[in-house]
């Protein structure tokens, strides 16, 4: 079969490795690098080891090309786990791979969205793929498929700061001073940040990375401040997972909750960003807490808020996702109660889950999840092995 797979991060490289291991024609298709997301966020050290980020396929493979493999138990950071694993994987996959490639759109053949509903019919013709090719080009071409692995993820698309998930009053005009998810400050500081005040917005692990790293670097320096920022009225910003089997999570939970408990971060609860104003050199920022408005001024604002997937890649084929998550149905339905606390205690379900009405099309790894956060690169590679399985077997 020839299939085509979106986005060359771990689940993107992972599923050529497997589908190709087996004998079917594969393309993958990145609009960027290799791993392009985990990129934005190399500096950051992964909670999980590198044993739970990687297929027993993948590392035979790497060392039947003589590449060196990390350990089974390193806690590598992005880069590390790019340049120490996601890379040279890819580069064995020779020219299947297209980097600044992107997918603009995906159709059928001589069919519309509307037509063969539900029919056999509609999975005898394959898929159609807007491809361009090129950063800075208009050069466009299609490419065919017989199935599509849409493996996108949800990094690019990250979550507004104002209530109901609409952006904030202000927010669009305020862009050049909001860093969102988790930007390498490295490449981003000034010296006047030293004493700058930030605000970070959002109440999981990514928010409490940031928090940690914005002490680090402002530690010892007069003037600066960190305000912190999450819907929940609790007494901890982080939650702890009892007897958390991922210790650096544990800790950096732990010390970004110490930070506040001593005083070195001020933490708003019960908050959500009503309205943002830039004004000069700062923002005038609006968080409601409850019937109360306070407004506090900031040099630079951190969104840390979550994804939510692009579902304009297949509009033009018959999907199903929940109107809750953007998932994909039948998973989204599967993970219903299991959407919180320990992402390791998550079940994955089987393929059947990955399911979607078009025939032919499967969105992977963190798309199949939507806008649900516990998902793990672990979870992905288990729906590669689950999917494959139930695939007609190459000729």
């Amino acid at each position: 079969m020839k299939i085509a797979i979106i986005g060359a991060g771990p689940i993107g490289v992972e599923a050529a490795v497997a589908a190709q291991a087996v004998g079917h024609q594969v393309r993958v298709f990145e609009r960027g690098q290799i791993a392009d997301a985990i990129r934005q966020w190399g500096w950051v050290r992964m909670f999980s080891p590198f044993g739970m980020n990687s297929s027993p396929r993948g590392i035979a493979r790497l060392r039947q090309s003589g590449a060196a493999v990390p350990e089974a138990a390193d806690l590598l950071t992005g880069r590390e786990y790019v340049s120490g694993y996601l890379d040279p994987l890819a580069k064995t996959l020779g020219d299947s791979v297209s980097t600044e490639t992107s997918v603009l759109a995906i159709g059928r053949e001589g069919q519309l969205k509307g037509e063969n509903i539900g029919e056999p019919q509609r999975g005898t013709s394959p898929f159609r793929l807007l491809l361009r090719e090129g950063a800075r080009t208009d050069r466009e071409r299609i490419e065919t498929a017989d199935v599509v692995l849409d493996c996108t993820g949800v990094f690019g698309q990250p979550n507004p700061l104002g209530t109901g998930g609409l952006p904030a009053v202000g927010e669009a005009a305020a862009e050049q001073r909001i860093l969102r998810g988790l930007p390498d400050l490295e490449l981003d500081w000034r010296e006047e940040d030293d004493r700058a005040r930030f605000l970070v917005v959002g109440g999981g692990y990514s928010a409490a990375t940031m928090i940690c790293e914005l002490f680090r670097r402002q530690a010892g320096r007069a003037g600066g401040r960190i305000l912190w920022a999450v819907r929940r009225a609790g007494a901890l910003p982080c939650p702890l997972i009892t007897d958390d089997s991922l210790p650096e999570r544990d800790r950096l939970a732990r010390k970004a909750n110490a930070l506040v408990a001593d005083g070195e971060v001020e933490l708003i609860a019960g908050a959500t960003v009503a309205a943002i104003e830039r004004t000069g050199g700062q923002l005038n920022v609006s968080l409601a807490i409850g019937e109360i408005q306070r407004v506090v001024a900031v040099h630079r604002l951190l969104g840390c808020c979550g994804f939510r997937p692009d579902q304009e890649l297949a509009r033009e084929l018959q999907t199903q996702t929940c109107w809750a998550t953007e998932g994909t149905y039948p998973l989204a339905a599967a993970l219903l109660g299991a959407t919180g606390g320990d992402c390791l205690k998550v079940p994955t379900p089987g393929a059947a889950t990955l399911r979607h009405p078009e025939p032919g099309y499967f969105a992977l790894g963190g798309k199949s999840y939507g806008r649900t956060p516990n998902f793990l690169i672990r979870t992905g590679l288990q729906q590669i092995d689950s999917l494959l399985a139930q695939l007609p077997p190459a000729a």
